[in-house]
């Protein structure tokens, strides 16, 4: 698959998952995803910073970090190849269950 196929392909299992009201970010559902999937607060980093080259938004999502954690961010989102291995192994994990989150009710 194609950086793009792999990419539309994490969006589909994350819409299966999380369904409409998506992820979130909350302690819980980190805690659910690693459970379920195995995939780590780090790995969802690496991922929110992939989704903002994509949608060209990575400099501003960047502006409260410190130069080499900047560099890091660079280095990672340049680097075709490993931005793929990553897509790939993301999607594999997004794939290993057929769990389905359960959204806490809102609070009034």
């Amino acid at each position: 698959m194609s950086k793009d196929e792999l990419f539309d392909a994490v969006l589909a299992e994350m819409e299966r998952v999380w369904g409409d009201q998506g992820f979130g970010g909350h302690v819980y559902a980190y805690g659910w995803l690693y459970e379920n999937y195995g995939i780590t607060e780090q790995d969802d980093l690496h991922w929110q910073d992939i989704c903002d080259h994509y949608g060209n938004t990575l400099s501003e999502s960047l502006e409260d970090l410190s130069d080499e954690e900047i560099a890091e961010v660079m280095e990672f989102v340049q680097d075709d190849s490993r931005v793929e291995r990553f897509l790939t192994n993301f999607l594999d994990q997004y794939r290993s269950s057929t769990a389905v989150y359960s959204h806490p009710p809102e609070k009034e």
